[in-house]
């Protein structure tokens, strides 16, 4: 048998005017675009071989420049056009948030499924994975036969999500039977934060989930929170059971509304984890915790939804409260400013605006202080480098702030490492996150989440959606569960 695989990841945030070009993405082909996708060893397991079409991924950012795009799109249809004829079926892991400028669907992924179905019909066998923070609709899961998301927000079972999938997909493919997921879309529309997989109602569904999947008759299941960075129609909660055998399709719709109806019934429960305040509340608790590290997450900001890492907001409220505690803003995304420190050496003394100035959220801070550190920025854990860092000391205060100029998200000790600091020698740490990340939580002896505003704001009911299914939860008041289509 011969399976053809495809990857692509993009969490697409409309709010920020930067938009996303070709040359971002982290193109892969052949053998590591195999490797990539950690799926080589299941499926040679079982002697089929894997036909590579591209690994296209980004860290979350703004839209998706149409021409990147069609570049990434063509690359996956030609492939599937050349090897039609010889592949048994189709494996993909898409993320469901991937928002391209100037298509049809604002979604990707709904887009391209539809593609790939007029080239191989209706009945090849189709998976895939997807971020439980992607929009899932029933149109879409009609044109797959298998789709699972991960369980856990922050996502640590991703990879073990991609290879389960994998497995399911080579026992489809071993004895053939024509399956479809059964989809129970929800009113509900809330974001990461409020869907921390170790809190409450997340944790009862992954349990009933897990429950479900004991059952002979489920194939999979799992429970897409949704993603609320860019309007769309797709938008909303969805619940998704694949049978084992479509004589058990109306035993899976049975576990579907069961969930679904939990959901629904427990949303209330949906509330940010945790520790959180308003930012100024929120700066006033971390400087009077009396142990280090402490954490502050500048949620309306988050990189790790695509935010854009430029505001200033945080460092701001650090300065007008004037605290004797050493801390650290990592950091700021202003590549004027970047350009401008690249031109010094460590121990040299600046004087700069930081701030891009793009709205009241991104005003210049006038800054005078010396540059302590230089280093590299990087993309999480082990990821690529893909700049420099240049870290300036505030003068008359204890703060310190990286200046950079890509939207990277802070959340690793090999990240500070690689900007030449040491997370551990400030009592206070800003960072562009909503919920803290995994890395992130041992080291720390105190966090809370700042409510910012800015493109990741964290109260879903005051972005203006036009396109979205009303009502929707919790925008509108609601008492009945309708499902959406």
């Amino acid at each position: 048998m011969k399976v053809l695989i495809a990857h692509m990841t993009a969490e697409c945030n409309e709010h920020i005017s930067h938009t996303v070009s070709l040359e971002e993405f982290n193109i892969l082909y052949g053998d590591e675009c195999i490797d990539a996708m950690s799926i080589r060893d299941i499926f040679e397991a079982k002697n089929i071989e894997i036909i590579p079409a591209i690994y296209a991924e980004i860290n979350p950012n703004g839209m998706i420049e149409k021409s990147a795009f069609e570049f990434i799109e063509d690359k996956l249809l030609t492939s599937i056009r050349t090897h039609v004829n010889e592949i048994d079926g189709i494996y993909l892991q898409f993320h469901g948030a991937s928002g391209v400028l100037g298509i049809d669907r604002v979604s990707a992924e709904h887009y391209l499924i539809k593609k790939i179905r007029d080239i191989v019909g209706k009945y090849m066998p189709i998976a895939m994975v997807m971020d439980p923070h992607g929009n899932l609709t029933e149109e879409l899961g009609s044109q797959l036969n298998i789709v699972r998301c991960y369980r856990e927000s922050p996502h640590s079972d991703a990879v073990d999500t991609e290879r389960k999938v994998a497995q399911l997909f080579i026992e489809l493919l071993e004895n053939k039977r024509h399956i479809k997921p059964i989809i129970c879309k929800l009113p509900i529309m809330v974001g990461g934060e409020r869907s921390v997989s170790a809190k409450e109602p997340i944790a009862t569904i992954n349990k009933m989930l897990d429950k479900a999947e004991k059952d002979d008759r489920v194939m999979s299941c799992s429970y897409h929170v949704g993603y609320i960075r860019h309007d769309d129609d797709t938008l909303g909660a969805c619940v998704v059971v694949v049978p084992s055998h479509q004589k058990h399709e109306e035993y899976c719709k049975n576990v579907a509304k069961e969930i679904s109806e939990y959901a629904w019934n427990h949303r209330h429960e949906f509330k940010f984890s945790g520790n959180y305040d308003e930012l100024d509340k929120a700066v006033e608790k971390a400087i009077a915790f009396d142990d280090k590290t402490v954490v502050i997450t500048d949620s309306g900001d988050n990189c790790g939804a695509g935010g854009s890492g430029q505001n200033t907001l945080v460092l701001n409220e650090l300065l007008k409260q004037n605290t004797y505690k050493k801390v650290l803003v990592a950091g700021i995304n202003d590549n004027k400013a970047h350009d401008y420190l690249s031109k010094f050496s460590k121990g040299d003394k600046v004087t700069f605006d930081l701030g891009v100035n793009e709205d009241d959220l991104s005003k210049p801070i006038r800054i005078s202080g010396t540059i302590v550190a230089l280093g590299y920025q990087q993309h999480g854990k082990n990821g690529p480098k893909i700049g420099t860092t240049i870290t300036v000391s505030i003068d008359d205060t204890n703060i310190d702030v990286i200046v950079i100029n890509h939207n990277v998200q802070y959340g690793t000790m090999e990240q500070f490492h690689a900007a030449d600091l040491e997370f551990h020698d400030y009592d206070i740490v800003v960072v562009k996150m909503g919920y803290l990340d995994t890395y992130l939580i041992p080291e720390t002896k105190y966090h809370i989440m700042a409510l910012t505003d800015g493109p990741t704001i964290q109260r879903s009911e005051k972005i203006p959606f036009k396109k979205i299914y009303r009502p929707m939860w919790p925008i509108d008041d609601m008492n009945e569960l309708e499902y959406i289509k």
